[in-house]
């Protein structure tokens, strides 16, 4: 029996949801908690990382992001879901979805120093309180 995921979803595709749980919720955990020492936790962070180009550019290149199976509009639509769905804050008015051409132009240049990085990123990024 084949599944269906709706109209908008390639054949042989899976929806965000289910990408994420066959992508990243092996280190990442199912709520995006991360594992201490080991993999950041999503909960903060993704949010605030998106709202800057330099973050969003940053998330795109994450060798996890960049070197993903998935192509380029299902990494996009992933990423919106987590955006969404693995937040503690709320997206802030005027941050845009990603889009598969952003993520087809950056993903080609993976990042090498990762946790400096995010750690000056996220130094440096506002705080938004937390969702109701």
């Amino acid at each position: 029996m084949a599944l269906s995921w709706g109209a908008s979803t390639a054949a042989g595709a899976y929806p965000p949801a289910v990408n994420y749980q066959l992508q990243c919720m092996g280190c990442h955990l199912a709520d995006g908690s991360g594992q201490p020492g080991r993999v950041p936790s999503m909960r903060r962070s993704l949010v605030l990382l998106s709202a800057t180009p330099e973050g969003r550019d940053f998330v795109i290149r994450v060798p996890g992001v960049a070197q993903s199976p998935l192509s380029s509009a299902d990494t996009a639509a992933l990423l919106n879901w987590m955006l969404k769905n693995l937040s503690d804050l709320q997206i802030p008015a005027g941050v845009a979805d990603y889009s598969t051409d952003e993520i087809q132009k950056l993903r080609s240049h993976p990042l090498v120093r990762v946790k400096s990085l995010r750690a000056r990123l996220l130094r440096t990024a506002t705080p938004k309180p937390p969702l109701p």
